[in-house]
């Protein structure tokens, strides 16, 4: 069975980058900020969500995110 390749980006997810900013948070300070992040990005994706479905943008995007 295959594995997804996580390197790549999807739907703006940076595997790789997530992977390597875990593995530098070797402390609790540096855990915390990581957490913070991942919510902070979380966030601004939701946010662009909501406004592209306001702007009824919505299979523009679809189609787009579906092309691989």
């Amino acid at each position: 069975m295959d594995k997804p390749d996580q390197d790549k980006s999807d739907n703006g997810y940076d595997y790789k980058r997530y992977r390597d900013l875990l593995a530098e948070a070797t402390d609790e300070s540096k855990r915390l900020e990581l957490i913070d992040l991942l919510i902070k990005e979380g966030a601004r994706d939701q946010l662009m969500r909501e406004r592209i479905r306001r702007l009824g943008l919505t299979k523009l995007v679809d189609r787009s995110w579906n092309r691989d």
